[in-house]
């Protein structure tokens, strides 16, 4: 039944004074009542419990943490990450964290200010630190590193946009006591990874939230180094187009097979692409002094110094172990894209007194 005008009325001035009366008698508001003032603050975005790369869950968890990061950075003018439930923290997850997180700061600085609380776990909090991702948030450091924090201490940290392989090579030489000999084949491999990043994976603006800024779709790479149970771990972060994307554009023909395979899934395609790419030797122009393809120098850093490679590329990842023979391989689709590449080379150390012998018979030869 319709109600007249003045019953209508008369109806929602009851409905106001009884909602009044609610309210000074400390009773909570009707439910269809807005509550949100200017007092409201949003809730802080949680970490996962697993930063990491190395499975399909573990990988989605951490993509889509960090695609919430960019849609909150966008909307907001202060985002705060809590990492109160971070347990572990793994390179290559940590890596592309402290870059999305590095790119953000850097394309949003005076629209957005992002900031973090302390972990609940301290070994997790002295690895913030120690890579910088504290210093980047500008969060005050309240721990010391000894080198009794054997997990935490050798880790190092570098970036640029420019092809400099000084930089690598300089973040090497910070551990160079306990490399191997050799170890320059794996600079080489890093310099290569730095050249493909400037010069072939940001060939088009990345197309996320982020894009359009000089700063969020410049050619910056990021390269952690640490040494850690008897193994050199160096990886490489690029947030360009991902190898998937940049491969068919520089091998046509050489991939067509894989293209014409719709019924992939796109987790699928993209660890074809990268296992496909590794195969790939010749350069893109042909030239000597440009890249040399991933086969040629990346691969071979860790085949030659008989350790293990992981690539991960959008939704792809490839791993091979070079310190077993025959090589063992593994391989990735996930249904979550990084965005990006991920390398990592992972070199067995040698004692100080094999690297002194190994020198030694070469200087007498």
């Amino acid at each position: 039944m319709k109600l007249n005008p003045d019953d209508y009325f008369s109806r929602q001035r009851r409905i106001a004074r009884n909602r009044l009366a609610s309210r000074c008698r400390g009773k909570p508001p009707s439910s269809r009542t807005k509550t949100k003032g200017r007092g409201t603050r949003p809730e802080p975005l949680i970490a996962p419990k697993v930063i990491g790369l190395y499975n399909k869950n573990i990988q989605a968890e951490l993509v889509v943490f960090l695609r919430n990061l960019r849609k909150a950075c966008t909307r907001r003018s202060s985002v705060t990450i809590s990492f109160a439930q971070t347990e572990k923290v793994n390179s290559c997850g940590t890596l592309l964290m402290l870059a999305e997180i590095d790119r953000i700061t850097r394309s949003l600085r005076g629209r957005c200010r992002l900031k973090c609380g302390y972990p609940k776990d301290e070994t997790v909090e002295k690895v913030f630190q120690q890579i910088g991702l504290f210093d980047i948030l500008e969060k005050r450091h309240r721990l010391q590193v000894t080198d009794e924090d054997t997990t935490v201490a050798k880790w190092r940290y570098a970036s640029d946009v420019s092809v400099n392989q000084v930089s690598a090579d300089a973040l090497m030489k910070i551990i160079q006591a306990q490399l191997p000999a050799g170890y320059k084949k794996l600079v080489t491999g890093v310099g290569e990874a730095m050249d493909n990043a400037v010069h072939h994976a940001y060939l088009r603006p990345r197309g996320d939230r982020l894009s359009g800024s000089a700063s969020a779709d410049e050619r910056r790479w990021w390269v952690f180094a640490e040494v850690l149970d008897g193994w050199l771990h160096v990886a490489f972060c690029d947030l360009g187009l991902g190898i998937p994307v940049t491969l068919p554009e520089k091998w046509a023909e050489q991939i067509e097979d894989i293209v014409k395979l719709t019924m992939l899934s796109e987790g699928k395609k993209d660890r074809n692409m990268i296992r496909r790419s590794l195969e790939l030797g010749r350069t893109r122009t042909e030239q000597d002094h440009r890249g040399k393809g991933m086969r040629r120098n990346i691969l071979k850093a860790a085949q030659d110094l008989g350790g293990r490679l992981s690539v991960y590329s959008n939704m792809g990842a490839v791993g091979i172990d070079f310190s077993t023979t025959p090589p063992t391989y593994k391989d990735g689709a996930y249904t979550e894209s990084i965005l990006g590449t991920v390398i990592q080379w992972a070199i067995p150390v040698k004692e100080m007194q094999d690297l002194e012998d190994e020198h030694d018979n070469h200087s007498n030869r």
